[in-house]
């Protein structure tokens, strides 16, 4: 489908519409942040488009902190919830290529999770083209251009007046066509637009990675393999207070553990919570065996997962740049700093 163009007086008819049917998350701005938050038609949110990635990952949508799985005796598999659909609108392009990530994960191995897959076919992905970036953004350094390219059903661009839409998966071309009656052509004025907004995104992200000196795109896998031994990991796991944050706020952090609990005097139920690798007992295994007992070791762990192993196994690195361990380290261990470390050892 052609690129269409969605007036501004017609988007909040849009909007309106689709949360007559299903769950829509916008963006709400509280100072410099962005949350996502569930759009209400009554008037008390705001329809707007965050000129960058959210606070919160996008996995959370899909990949709940906190998820039953289990209930026993009566139910030895959980029913699949059937929710409203769910529509997320203005997705970035760092949360995009997480998701490659996470179906990678969760269904493209021999097993297809069930809960993921439920959610993931339960939701419209409304991508955004990013107008500005956070101080820790450097997703260009991992390959990454900051406007939907793929991983998407619809993509947003800001225009004058309006907005330019592309379909990028079957489900997003039947929502165009679906709504069809509020869309028209866009112009080839538009379009060029659209293509100079981002080119000029991009000459001032290119710039700012420059001259912070981060290494090029291509020699993160090759420098964490150099530097396996590398005294970088014991200085900052020094730093490092083992709180797990950067694996919580990861939008490609997936892994987990299963907790039975209680549910009433009969019956239990059987969990699953987001872990964290920075954990001491993350590794701990039937004995007390630990592989990774210190903390450097894991501190290293997290980097070969997702600089070498990713993309030996999934072809594309699991970090997205968009900065948010960095941001919620309490100690202060920026991403990018580790990076330019090992590219200079």
């Amino acid at each position: 489908m052609n690129a269409l163009f969605l007036g501004l007086s017609a988007l909040e008819d849009l909007v309106r519409e689709l949360a007559q049917a299903s769950e829509v998350f916008t963006s709400k701005k509280a100072g410099d942040d962005f949350f996502w938050q569930k759009h209400l038609t009554d008037g008390s949110t705001a329809l707007i488009l965050s000129p960058y990635r959210a606070v919160q990952p996008l996995k959370s949508f899909f990949f709940p902190s906190r998820q039953t799985v289990a209930v026993y005796p009566d139910h030895p598999s959980a029913p699949l919830r059937r929710e409203r659909p769910t529509i997320l609108w203005g997705a970035k392009s760092c949360d995009l290529r997480s998701l490659a990530v996470m179906d990678h994960v969760f269904l493209n191995g021999d097993f297809k999770d069930p809960f993921y897959a439920e959610r993931r076919e339960n939701t419209l992905v409304v991508a955004s083209d990013c107008t500005g970036y956070r101080e820790s953004c450097f997703c260009l350094a991992l390959g990454i251009n900051p406007f939907p390219e793929d991983h998407y059903d619809v993509s947003l661009s800001e225009v004058p007046d309006g907005l330019v839409l592309t379909s990028g998966s079957p489900k997003g071309e039947s929502f165009l066509q679906a709504h069809g009656n509020l869309f028209q052509p866009a112009t080839p004025a538009q379009l060029q637009e659209r293509q100079e907004r981002r080119g000029e995104l991009l000459r001032s992200l290119g710039q700012k990675l420059a001259a912070e000196g981060m290494p090029d795109k291509g020699s993160h896998q090759a420098n964490v393999k150099r530097n396996f031994q590398s005294p970088v990991w014991e200085t900052r796991a020094g730093e490092c207070v083992e709180c797990g944050a950067c694996n919580l706020v990861c939008p490609t952090c997936h892994c987990f553990l299963l907790e039975d609990y209680e549910r009433t005097a009969r019956e239990f139920g059987r969990a699953r919570l987001w872990d964290s690798c920075q954990y001491k007992s993350f590794s701990r295994v039937a004995g007390g065996a630990n592989p990774r007992r210190k903390l450097a070791e894991r501190v290293r762990n997290r980097f070969i997962k997702k600089f070498d192993f990713f993309p030996d196994t999934a072809g594309l690195y699991a970090c997205t740049g968009c900065g948010r361990c960095s941001e919620a380290c309490i100690a202060k261990i920026d991403i990018r700093e580790i990076l330019k470390e090992l590219a200079s050892a």
